[in-house]
């Protein structure tokens, strides 16, 4: 696991979506998900015109913390924080951490309700199906660098943010990969972004 602690201090102002986020949220993909027991060799197809608001609208599930929080495998004693779980296989094409231009202009909307000045964390997490070896990474790289793209566009955005970036690999799953079902993986390919009041 690989730490990069980032703090910044000139203040930041954003305009865009307000109140999406009062627990948590979480951005389901459009894309279609890749098999359960390969990962995807194309990048999942990007709407139309980009990802739009209303893509973006219709993907977004509001879940209270304390509720969810142990659902999603993240243990009951951070139920102070707000969690933001971005699926990867929205923001990311197959194998790639170079996040699309219409997931990078959406970022900094979704994350405009995190307090000045706070500290972020950023995890990235991958599914348990290993990369295929002519990559030359592997998941846990991967998980890194997804991460840290996130982070740098918080970072351009929201200056403010103390960021601290971490990558999990497959370490950590969200939910119980279920070979017969491929959301399953989905799921547990994300970016979360965390942080308290």
């Amino acid at each position: 696991m690989t730490t990069t602690t980032r703090k910044n201090a000139r203040p930041h102002v954003l305009t865009g979506l307000a109140g999406v986020c009062a627990a948590g949220l979480v951005i389901c993909g459009v894309a279609p998900a890749a098999s359960a027991d390969q990962h995807p060799t194309e990048p999942p197809p990007e709407p139309d015109g980009g990802i739009s608001q209303s893509d973006l609208d219709s993907s977004i599930i509001v879940w209270d913390a304390s509720e969810n929080i142990i659902e999603l495998g993240q243990g009951s004693d951070e139920d102070d924080e707000d969690v933001l779980v971005l699926e990867t296989d929205l923001l990311f094409a197959a194998m790639e951490w170079e996040p699309s231009e219409s997931a990078r202009a959406a970022i900094p909307e979704l994350v405009e309700e995190i307090p000045e000045g706070a500290a972020v964390d950023v995890h990235g997490h991958t599914d348990s199906n290993p990369v295929p070896d002519d990559y030359g990474f592997d998941n846990q790289e991967l998980s890194e660098r997804r991460a840290q793209a996130v982070a740098d566009i918080l970072e351009d955005q929201r200056p403010d943010l103390e960021l601290t970036v971490e990558g999990f690999g497959d370490t950590e799953p969200a939910v119980t990969e279920d070979p017969e079902d491929p959301s399953t993986y989905a799921a547990n390919r994300r970016v979360e972004i965390r942080y308290s009041e």
